[in-house]
C-alpha cells in the first residue's frame, strides 16, 4: 500500500455529494477500534474487517521507528 491509499481525515466524506481524495467511490463504512484492538495490533496481530459483505481489509501495525 502506498501513502496515496491512506489519508487522515477529520470527518467521513459524503461520497454522494463531495469529491473524495480517491476519486469516485460507491460505498463507505466506518469501523471503530478499541484500546484492546490497538494492543493486539502492537503485538503483531492483524485485524480483519468485513467491508459491506464484499471485501476484507486487513489492518496491521507499522511502527514509526
Amino acid at each position: 500500500m502506498t501513502d496515496d491509499a491512506k489519508i487522515i481525515v477529520d470527518k467521513t466524506i459524503d461520497i454522494e455529494n463531495e469529491t473524495t481524495p480517491f476519486g469516485k467511490r460507491y460505498g463507505a463504512d466506518v469501523f471503530a477500534i478499541t484500546d484492546e484492538d490497538i494492543e493486539n495490533l502492537r503485538n503483531g496481530k492483524l485485524i480483519a474487517l468485513d467491508v459491506q459483505n464484499e471485501y476484507i481489509i486487513y489492518l496491521k501495525f507499522k511502527s514509526n521507528e
